[in-house]
């Protein structure tokens, strides 16, 4: 009796162990999958960020974004955007400077 119920709890162990890794391995599976078929469908945009990251975006946020830059430089006054341009290529700069620290 005793080993039958030893052999009962590592039949419900194991078959629990397997319905949770299935599951995880079926989601991914299935996210994946959409994901890519959306990608390839042009519903979304992917790209990777410096920091080595997949980004996921509509193609509608993207045109919507790049219209809202578009109009704050148009408000701008030129002497800004200059000033900012500056001081993104200064940051670049020193961003691509080596860092000599020992």
């Amino acid at each position: 009796m005793f080993e039958l119920v030893h052999l009962a709890a590592a039949y419900v162990i194991g078959s629990a162990a397997a319905v949770w890794i299935f599951r995880t391995w079926v989601q991914e599976r299935v996210v994946t999958a959409t994901l890519d078929t959306l990608i390839e469908q042009g519903y979304l945009i992917s790209y990777v960020d410096e920091e080595g990251i997949t980004q996921l975006s509509r193609w509608g946020d993207m045109e919507e974004m790049e219209k809202s830059m578009l109009d704050m430089i148009d408000e701008m006054d030129p002497a800004d955007v200059d000033k900012i341009l500056e001081e993104i290529l200064e940051e670049e700069k020193l961003r691509n400077e080596e860092d000599d620290t020992p």
